[in-house]
C-alpha cells in the first residue's frame, strides 16, 4: 500500500489498517482520525502536521518518524516503537503511552498532559520536559536519565 491508495481508502470510510506496511510513507497535513493502524510499520514515515486523534496504534512501529505537530490526541500508542522518533510541538493529550518505547526520541515542546505513559521507556529521550507532563501517569516510566518514576505529575 502506498500514501495514495491509503488516502482513498479512509475517504471512502475504511479505517482498519492493521498490520499495514508504510515504512517511509509521506502523510503530511492530512486527517487520519480514528484510524486503526495496530501492528502497523510506519518507521521513518514523515507524519508532520497529521491528525491521529483517536487512532489506534497500538504496537505500531514509528521508529524513526517524524511527528512534527501532529496531534495524537487521546491516541492508543500501547506498546508502540516510537524510538528515535523526531516531535517537535507534537500533541499526546491524554493518549496511551503504556509500555511505549521513546528512547532516543527527541521531544522538542511535546506535550503529554493527561498521557499514561506508565512501563514507558523514555531513556535517552531528549528535550523532554515534565512541565508538559500535566495530570500524565508515571508507573514504572524510565524516565530520560535511566531512574524511575511511578507518580502523577
Amino acid at each position: 500500500m502506498n500514501a495514495e491508495e491509503l488516502l482513498q481508502r479512509y475517504a471512502a470510510g475504511e479505517r482498519d489498517f492493521t498490520g499495514v506496511k508504510l515504512a517511509r510513507v509521506r502523510l503530511l497535513d492530512v486527517n487520519l482520525s480514528r484510524a486503526i493502524f495496530r501492528e502497523a510499520d510506519l518507521s521513518n514515515a514523515s507524519l508532520d502536521w497529521t491528525n491521529l486523534s483517536y487512532a489506534d496504534l497500538s504496537y505500531a512501529s514509528l521508529k524513526g518518524a517524524r511527528l512534527g505537530e501532529a496531534a495524537l490526541t487521546g491516541a492508543n500508542l500501547e506498546g508502540a516503537d516510537l524510538s528515535g522518533v523526531v516531535c517537535g510541538q507534537t500533541g499526546f493529550f491524554d493518549a496511551n503511552l503504556s509500555h511505549a518505547n521513546l528512547r532516543r526520541a527527541i521531544l522538542t515542546e511535546t506535550s503529554f498532559d493527561d498521557a499514561n505513559l506508565s512501563h514507558a521507556d523514555l531513556r535517552e529521550a531528549s528535550y523532554f520536559s515534565i512541565n508538559r507532563c500535566k495530570g500524565a501517569t508515571f508507573n514504572e516510566t524510565i524516565m530520560p536519565d535511566g531512574s524511575i518514576r511511578n507518580d502523577a505529575v
